[in-house]
């Protein structure tokens, strides 16, 4: 069973805080009308909900449904986060075989899109399991720092307070997400090679040190990996080289620097990765047409930016309304 969450709207959070439970307590039996997540801090929480037994221990996180009863099936000595909510689009899946495939098919698009676009807005589902394991300590640590921030959020109670508490659960619930994705489905997806594994990882390199100085040898060592074999499975798997979709992702965010700043065109070939200013002008003129000072001029003409993003800004019926993905293709 899987969940998805209409990542476009935020969450209203009643009540966001820790709980410690000691024997002989026995968690309650009831049937909320609201949703309730759990992150589990210590200990062990002995559940069952829908029929259904849990054990959760440190690190698990699990979401209760407002349409099952839960209740504790045995005393348990345990502390946990518990967040009550109520989201307008979150729908409930039986079937998990669809999730491993549509969380590494977004992994994938987003790894590859343009970050200086409005598109990612109309696809912003978060996917998770009923039940998952927080296997990596740094999401761990960040998802509880988030949720004692929304702690924090809630009780300060200064306006707008509600609005930034839901702000910082959200973030919690798409760190959620991912890591539902990075650890559990693509475990569960055995076909899935080491190969695929690498090119992700690589992807998410590029994406974030594109502006460093990149090598082959260095993508050897910090991939653990030889780099013609790569770039083999590389080009096999996003339909290019490596080095083809470094310079790509360099000009793409060049040309957001000089259609959105005042920096100078050397300023900004370096900034991107580029050492040498005539051969960020050559590498920028071959995969746009145009100089980088042709580009910078035309960014100066009136409504350059709303004629050239390839997706308009979504009305609000587009971010608001609908079935979930999973949904609208079953129909």
């Amino acid at each position: 069973m899987y969940y998805e969450i209409n990542g476009n709207r935020l969450p209203q959070v009643r009540l966001v805080d820790r709980a410690v439970l000691e024997p002989p307590y026995v968690h309650k039996k009831r049937k909320p009308d609201e949703y309730i997540l759990y992150v589990m801090r210590k200990g062990t929480l002995y559940l069952e909900e829908n029929g259904q037994a849990y054990t959760l221990s440190e690190g698990d996180v699990i979401l209760l449904d407002p349409d099952f009863v839960h209740q504790g099936i045995r005393a348990s000595d345990c502390e946990y986060y518990y967040i009550h909510f109520r989201h307008p689009q979150i729908y409930r899946h039986s079937e998990d075989g669809d999730f491993g495939r549509l969380g590494m098919q977004l992994r994938s698009e987003s790894l590859q899109e343009s970050s200086g676009s409005y598109k990612r807005y109309q696809d912003s589902w978060l996917r998770f399991p009923k039940m998952l394991q927080l296997r990596t300590q740094k999401s761990y640590v960040k998802i509880v720092s988030l949720l004692e921030n929304a702690m924090e959020q809630n009780q300060n109670q200064m306006e707008n307070y509600k609005v930034s508490c839901a702000c910082r659960f959200m973030e919690a619930l798409v760190e959620i997400a991912r890591e539902a994705v990075s650890v559990h489905a693509l475990e569960k997806v055995l076909e899935i090679p080491d190969s695929y594994r690498k090119v992700q990882e690589l992807l998410r390199y590029l994406n974030v040190h594109y502006g460093e100085s990149i090598t082959s040898a260095l993508i050897e060592e910090k991939l653990s990996c030889n780099f013609d074999y790569l770039n083999r499975v590389f080009k096999r798997t996003i339909g290019k080289t490596i080095f083809v979709y470094l310079n790509e992702t360099r000009v793409h965010h060049a040309r957001e620097l000089l259609g959105t700043t005042s920096m100078k065109i050397t300023a900004i070939g370096y900034r991107v990765g580029f050492q040498d200013e005539s051969y960020f002008s050559k590498v920028f003129k071959k995969y746009t047409g145009v100089s980088p000072a042709q580009y910078e001029k035309m960014t100066s003409q009136p409504g350059y930016a709303r004629m050239t993003d390839a997706v308009a800004t979504p009305s609000p019926d587009t971010v608001t309304t609908g079935d979930s993905p999973s949904r609208q293709a079953a129909t």
